[in-house]
């Protein structure tokens, strides 16, 4: 072999092992930069939303009243669902005392702890019966409990924002 077609081998094999040299570096280049692009899934803050909306709503649904007639929420939408028969003793029919009580327990929960919401009692979403905080603009976790009343059933939801 002549050193020529020695040269010329060499020269052919080293080009031959940058061009490798050059994809492999390119390659990296792109699993490296979508690697740090992927964004997070946060299941954790996910898993706590949910639970808080759920957890709130359940407890909001089984509390006593302080001052009507010792009736649970539940039992005060259900009257507020169907004859807004019931009137306590400040005067306020049952819609009315449940929403203000719903509104006064998560000025000082989910409002304190800085958290986006929304809470709705409906029989026909389209036309809640009422609603507090905002709709959520983006992500969110809901919770919906159904009531049953003498016309249908009530449907509680609250959605926490994300």
């Amino acid at each position: 072999m002549t050193m020529a077609k020695f040269r010329k081998k060499s020269q052919t094999e080293i080009i031959g092992l940058a061009i490798v040299v050059v994809l492999l570096v390119i390659g990296m280049t792109f699993v490296i930069r979508f690697m740090l692009a992927k964004e997070t899934v946060d299941y954790k803050k996910q898993f706590t939303q949910a639970e808080i909306a759920s957890n709130m709503l359940n407890t909001f649904l089984k509390s006593t009243s302080k001052d009507c007639n010792g009736l649970t929420m539940t039992e005060l939408l259900q009257d507020c669902g169907h004859s807004k028969s019931i009137f306590c003793q400040n005067g306020q029919v049952s819609c009315d005392y449940a929403r203000d009580t719903a509104k006064e327990v998560f000025n000082k929960t989910l409002d304190a702890w800085s958290l986006d919401y929304e809470f709705k009692a409906f029989q026909q979403e389209e036309s809640p019966i009422f609603t507090l905080g905002s709709p959520c603009p983006a992500s969110k976790k809901s919770k919906t409990f159904p009531i049953p009343t003498g016309s249908g059933t009530l449907f509680v939801r609250l959605d926490v924002c994300g």
